[in-house]
């Protein structure tokens, strides 16, 4: 049996017309699978990726909390270190060298400029060095440390009358002396001299002349000083 639809195009019943209510339905679960796959793509993907990277980053920061407590060992040893260093320094730039002083003193003793003394002998009995007395004020630019040098001398003469002579000589020659004047000697030589009684010994046919000199010694250290000063002190 065939229908055949009579009614005219316009009032016929349409065929596939899909309902909008399931186009609704099928945005909304569109929609809803957004958040959905953004969550799972964050969580995946790149919520992984966060978390290496914040485990590399804490790794990272360890080490370089370790490396940089190191250095600030190593800085506190250089600073412990310079700080020694400076005190080292310091100490020796204040330290009188005697080595060098005592040759020079027995080379002048031998006579003036390596000859020998015009008709008579010089002989250091006995010596005393004394320690540094403290340091003082110099200029404003540097620092004086004096030290005592007490010596017992014997002067031994061809003529009695010509004592006075040989021990105005010794003077003399010492106030202008290398030995003096390189080694940091203050004032005269003569200062402390007390006189003396000059003893005739038959036995040798000498005039001997016996006296105690006290003399003071000084070394200027700069106050800016790195380093020991260089010489004889």
């Amino acid at each position: 049996m065939i229908l055949i639809n009579l009614l005219p195009p316009e009032m016929r019943k349409k065929q596939g017309t899909t309902n909008p209510l399931v186009y609704a339905m099928v945005a909304c679960y569109l929609v809803a699978l957004v958040p959905v796959g953004t969550w799972a793509w964050l969580k995946y993907n790149r919520l992984p990726n966060a978390v290496q990277v914040l485990a590399d980053a804490n790794v990272e920061l360890e080490q370089k909390t370790v490396a940089a407590a190191a250095v600030e060992a190593l800085e506190g040893q250089i600073a412990e270190f310079e700080a020694h260093h400076t005190m080292i320094i310091g100490l020796l730039a204040k330290k009188i060298f005697w080595a060098h002083t005592v040759d020079d003193f027995v080379n002048h003793l031998n006579g003036p400029n390596g000859t020998p003394w015009k008709g008579f002998e010089v002989s250091c009995t006995e010596l005393t060095i004394q320690p540094p007395a403290g340091v003082g004020r110099g200029t404003a630019k540097d620092e004086v440390i004096s030290a005592g040098v007490r010596g017992r001398y014997k002067i031994v003469g061809l003529e009695a009358d010509k004592a006075g002579d040989y021990v105005r000589d010794f003077f003399t020659y010492t106030d202008s002396a290398k030995f003096w004047i390189s080694n940091g000697f203050v004032g005269k030589p003569e200062y402390t001299y007390r006189g003396d009684t000059p003893d005739w010994k038959k036995g040798i046919e000498r005039v001997v002349v016996e006296f105690s000199l006290d003399w003071t010694r000084t070394k200027r250290i700069a106050s800016s000083t790195t380093k020991p000063a260089k010489g004889g002190m």
